[in-house]
């Protein structure tokens, strides 16, 4: 069975920003909201210090906790190793924003526009019903099944990323990962090459990236809110989120039949 996953190679990545922009242009992306980032890391003193570039997104778990705690099923596990999420059916509560560990995901409140413009621009109107509900990387799940690569890969110019079946060990990630020495993040579906620096990369991410209940937004600035509920337990915020859920639910088809009609 196809298990899809990402090889990025640290040592290659120069921080250009390339991938974000692609992601960005691809999916149509709202103002503050990105499904990828590229920080950078820095330690040490000269002349003994380094200095690497981490691109970072959903890293597609094996067993992922925002998929258990969705109390809509909105987050889903693909049968092809994704993680995927229902528009149709996120209510917007943030609880799998509080349990991503990797602070991979998004939650846009702001029905607005890049530039402040008070219509979407030809280039923006895929992602005019995206409000109020949960957003991440895909994989780009919809390329992937036609025969393309993921917008990020196939945009990066020094080619620090490969993506492909993670269990054919002839497909361009496996291949990949083995000429760069690229380990997966234990349980996920994304692996690092880090030019022999020894990184812990699930922690490096962890530190740099997850938002707690008590923040408002990532560490590098995205928007998004998590639900406190979850710490005191998603079941027990479960009932009442749900009871909101066919309203939510319609709100977000609304805004979809109204964009299609614009279009």
């Amino acid at each position: 069975m196809t298990r899809f996953g990402m090889a990025i190679d640290m040592a290659r990545c120069t921080g250009c920003q390339t991938c974000v922009v692609a992601c960005q242009m691809h999916h149509a992306l709202r103002p503050g909201v990105a499904w990828c980032a590229v920080g950078a890391l820095e330690w040490g003193r000269w002349p003994d210090a380094d200095r690497a570039f981490l691109p970072h997104a959903c890293l597609h778990c094996d067993k992922p906790l925002c998929v258990s705690v969705c109390p809509t099923a909105a987050s889903h596990k693909r049968d092809d190793g994704t993680v995927g999420i229902d528009e149709a059916r996120c209510i917007g509560c943030g609880v799998c924003l509080t349990a991503c560990p990797y602070g991979a995901r998004t939650l846009n409140r702001e029905d607005a526009w890049h530039f402040g413009a008070p219509s979407p621009a030809p280039y923006e109107t895929e992602g005019e019903g995206r409000v109020g509900v949960a957003e991440k990387c895909t994989f780009c799940i919809e390329r992937v099944q036609v025969g393309l690569l993921p917008a990020c890969v196939e945009a990066c110019p020094i080619e620090a990323r490969a993506f492909g079946d993670l269990d054919d060990p002839e497909s361009p990630a496996s291949a990949f990962a083995a000429e760069t020495g690229a380990r997966p993040v234990p349980g996920t579906g994304v692996l690092y090459a880090d030019g022999g620096r020894g990184l812990d990369i699930g922690r490096v991410v962890t530190e740099r990236y997850y938002a707690p209940a008590s923040r408002s937004q990532t560490a590098d600035g995205r928007v998004g809110e998590g639900n406190p509920a979850v710490v005191a337990g998603a079941g027990a915020a479960a009932a009442a989120l749900a009871a909101a859920a066919g309203l939510a639910a319609k709100r977000n088809r609304d805004r979809r039949a109204k964009a299609q009609r614009r279009a």
